[in-house]
């Protein structure tokens, strides 16, 4: 197929249907058709990589090409000829199914259309998710992941992607009773965002709110040094980008949340990590050693990180 169309406003369904169409492949090219004039969108469809003997260009914020009304002789031209060394991917929120383009595309290429996802797949969909992984988790946890997160598949599958730091080979009934938030937009996220943002009311407001919901914050340390640690190799590395490359790709880190480690990272000195990184291993041993306790680690956490 050389042209393809995702509908979906997804993260993860995109990057999944993305992956689908061109694996690993290194030569794309993204064009967001918000900035760039059509007619060099088209040129792009045609062009000869320099670098490849075939290329992707994937066009983002693509809904006007699939409204009702849009109609353009050379886009229709190209989708009945189009390159045999290029492969075009276009991404849209939504499209009006009576736009022909998106017609021609159904019949003759490939859709991925989340919206056609019934709402049970979400399970069997994060659950084969968990398995590629090398992990797994047993169906009463998902159903209660599914329940938490309110079916929202992105939410699903953000909360999996915490648990699997923790549970690598098992996700297990305990650790995802006692991580999965009960809302939407998550605790222990916003816990470890105000430590790293060095916001100590926020911090002290929800050490307070897990007390209350005799939440074990001890069961997140590893959570939170991994957070630290990925902050801290993206801060060192970013001028490097073979080895900023391997961060991201052996710590999985999405495009959406580099820039928000960036943020945090630009908050302290790589001497200031680093000693971050000593005082949590220091806090790791005294809990195993009773001296921390889940009633005061959050007061640890609080002092360390934002005093």
């Amino acid at each position: 197929m050389k042209i393809h169309l995702i509908i979906s406003d997804s993260y993860y369904f995109i990057k999944e249907a993305l992956y689908k169409i061109y694996g690993d492949f290194d030569n794309v090219v993204k064009m967001n058709y918000k900035e760039i004039p059509f007619d060099e969108i088209l040129y792009e469809f045609s062009s000869i990589s320099l670098f490849d003997d075939k290329k992707y260009i994937v066009v983002e914020n693509a809904e006007d090409l699939f409204s009702k009304s849009f109609d353009n002789e050379d886009f229709e031209n190209y989708l009945k000829n189009p390159s045999e060394i290029n492969n075009v991917v276009f991404i849209t929120s939504k499209v009006d199914k009576t736009n022909k383009y998106f017609k021609y595309i159904k019949d003759h290429y490939s859709v991925y259309d989340s919206s056609l996802k019934k709402s049970y797949n979400n399970i069997n969909e994060v659950k084969n998710y968990i398995k590629s992984q090398g992990s797994s988790m047993s169906d009463k946890a998902l159903n209660y992941l599914k329940d938490a997160c309110l079916n929202d598949y992105d939410l699903m599958m953000s909360e999996v992607n915490k648990l699997l730091i923790l549970g690598k080979k098992n996700i297990t009934d305990e650790l995802a009773f006692g991580l999965i938030n009960l809302t939407p937009d998550g605790n222990s996220n916003r816990l470890i965002d105000a430590l790293l943002n060095m916001d100590s009311n926020a911090a002290l407001k929800l050490n307070d709110n897990f007390k209350t919901l005799n939440i074990d914050i001890t069961k997140m340390l590893a959570l939170i040094s991994w957070n630290v640690r990925v902050t801290y190799l993206i801060k060192k590395y970013r001028k490097d980008k073979e080895m900023l490359d391997r961060v991201i790709k052996d710590y999985k880190i999405s495009d959406y949340s580099y820039n928000n480690f960036v943020r945090k990272g630009n908050m302290r000195s790589l001497e200031e990590f680093e000693d971050l990184i000593i005082k949590l291993a220091d806090i790791d041993l005294k809990i195993k050693e009773y001296q921390i306790t889940k009633e005061n680690i959050g007061d640890y956490l609080i002092n360390i990180f934002c005093l």
